[in-house]
């Protein structure tokens, strides 16, 4: 290899099943078109901080 370097990787093993299969729930649910547009989702999620606030202050 010339001007490279040569190393050894190690890719760890992943050992949390929660995140995993949080995970697989996100892939299947874009797969399947069950998503939110960017500008909806901060919509709301700039609707329940205000209501929150509104609601604890």
């Amino acid at each position: 290899m010339l001007g490279g370097l040569a190393m050894d990787v190690t890719i760890p093993v992943v050992e949390m099943p929660e995140l995993l299969e949080e995970l697989d729930k996100g892939i299947a649910d874009m797969e399947s078109g069950c998503v939110t547009p960017h500008e909806d989702t901060m919509k709301i999620l700039i609707q329940q901080y205000n209501d929150y606030i509104s609601h604890n202050s």
